[in-house]
């Protein structure tokens, strides 16, 4: 397993790092934590927070795991033009598969049996069938798999793309114009922004979990600069804002390390539902998704 964290930058230029990697193991051991720490003071989402770190601990252990046929060390060149590990490249790989076997073989005697049935349907899917719900959902298109399934899916896939990064040499090119709204190494937009404590923002890959700089006061969607704002429920989520755009109409958290260090992209997102509401009720719509929290069909 590589050693590089979320700490870690890859291919540091000038004086700002234009991409952090994820480390699967550090990162589910934190997320879990974390998520373990909001349930507690969050307490009408506590049910929900306490299973999705269940989820994230499953996670973290089979990251840990020794492959008896790990993957093979290869490049990825990251050119911010086209995402060197995109979804069809990773679906080819059958090891998402193993990991979407692994993750259901797990977790299922560890959750209610409405969530064992919900396994189960996912566990009757052939190869054909878990391909196809994949890349209906790179779509946010859940109607394979249901939005209950598809956290389960999703979380697999992320495994296997962090795990496949984190073996791979990564090159990256200084493309300092280059439209960087999607994660230039999967290609998916960001779950939300996350302000380091020296005040450089970066957007966080809701699958791979790596982060890319991006200038603050810049729309995370279409990237315009003339109408964006921000919104915030200082009081109840003092390290939280939304960021939003009068172009699009969209908005995507941010969350601010200097407020709190312990800030997790994926966890403090879902905990913090009750600033979205203010987003909708304000006219904005979300720019992306929580990985556990997809949308109806």
């Amino acid at each position: 397993m590589s050693n590089v964290s979320p700490s870690t930058p890859a291919g540091a230029i000038g004086s700002i790092a234009p991409l952090f990697l994820a480390n699967p193991v550090t990162l589910y051991e934190t997320r879990a934590r974390r998520l373990r720490t909001l349930a507690e003071s969050e307490s009408s989402l506590r049910g929900y927070l306490s299973f999705v770190a269940q989820v994230v601990e499953v996670q973290h252990a089979l990251s840990r795991r020794d492959d008896s046929a790990p993957m093979p060390t290869t490049t990825l060149h990251v050119d911010w033009v086209t995402p060197p590990l995109s979804m069809a490249r990773l679906l080819q790989d059958p090891f998402w598969q193993e990991s979407l076997a692994a993750l259901l073989t797990v977790l299922s005697p560890l959750v209610p049996p409405p969530v064992q049935a919900v396994l189960e349907r996912l566990r009757k899917l052939n190869a054909t069938q878990r391909t196809a719900a994949a890349h209906a959902l790179f779509n946010n298109d859940v109607s394979l798999v249901g939005s209950d399934g598809a956290p389960f899916v999703w979380a697999a896939l992320s495994l296997a793309a962090m795990q496949r990064i984190a073996r791979s040499k990564i090159v990256v090119d200084d493309k300092s114009g280059a439209e960087r709204h999607l994660c230039p190494l999967c290609g998916n937009a960001p779950v939300a922004s996350v302000v380091h404590q020296d005040g450089l923002r970066y957007l966080h890959c809701r699958l791979c979990e790596s982060e890319w700089h991006v200038v603050r006061a810049l729309c995370s969607n279409c990237e315009g600069s003339r109408d964006i704002g921000y919104w915030s429920l200082e009081k109840r989520y003092p390290a939280i804002k939304a960021e939003s755009c009068g172009d699009c109409h969209s908005y995507l958290k941010i969350l601010y390390q200097k407020d709190d260090k312990d800030v997790d992209a994926v966890a403090d997102d879902l905990a913090s539902l009750a600033l979205d509401a203010r987003l909708e009720d304000e006219g904005f719509s979300r720019s992306s998704i929580n990985p556990f929290l997809f949308p109806p069909p």
